[in-house]
């Protein structure tokens, strides 16, 4: 496709679903709402994390057994580039940051330790996607997780907080998933 065919308000509303979905991913695992994946990914996708390949329904079952032991997990999202390469296929190369407090058995980084203590793992990763448009909706047809880098925090690097704020949790007892029950927005 030419470059003009790249920018119109049918594009604009074509990069809004497919940046809606990339953000749904990221929310999904945070918050343990995997089902929200079956949104993300068209049913015979692939996905490749390096230390997972398969389909979505595979991650998800991955992703529920590695996150067992994952106290806290924050997918941060920057640069989001898109092209489409005809009406029903785009190119999606998105940056990001994850900040996870992870044991090593859940760990993505190679030579952990045995003693299962928690710790916090920040990396630097690109999702490389090819989203197709099916039926109306954009989703994920192929993803592949390329690393940048990741290092592990020292232990004693995170202040504690003072009393009063809301406690974080990834379940349903969570201020957001509070509010979006009494907003009526969660499904």
């Amino acid at each position: 496709m030419s470059d003009s065919d790249q920018f119109s308000v049918a594009r604009d509303t074509d990069r809004a679903e497919i940046q809606h979905r990339i953000h749904q991913f990221c929310r999904a695992v945070d918050r343990m709402e995997l089902g929200e994946l079956n949104e993300v990914f068209h049913p015979d996708a692939y996905d490749d994390h390096g230390v997972f390949k398969g389909t979505p329904a595979g991650f998800i079952e991955w992703a529920r057994k590695r996150h067992v032991t994952i106290a806290f997990s924050s997918h941060h999202v920057s640069n989001i580039y898109i092209e489409f390469a005809s009406e029903n296929e785009a190119f999606a190369e998105t940056y990001l940051m994850i900040w996870q407090s992870v044991t090593p058995s859940s760990s993505i980084m190679a030579n952990s330790s045995d003693d299962e203590s928690s710790f916090e793992m920040i990396s630097s990763n690109r999702y490389v996607d090819r989203f197709t448009r099916r039926d109306g909706r954009w989703r994920i047809q192929t993803r592949t997780v390329v690393p940048g880098s990741a290092m592990r925090v020292s232990d004693d690097a995170a202040p504690k907080l003072a009393d009063g704020f809301v406690r974080y949790t990834r379940d349903e007892h969570d201020v957001a998933e509070q509010l979006r029950l009494e907003l009526g927005v969660k499904k």
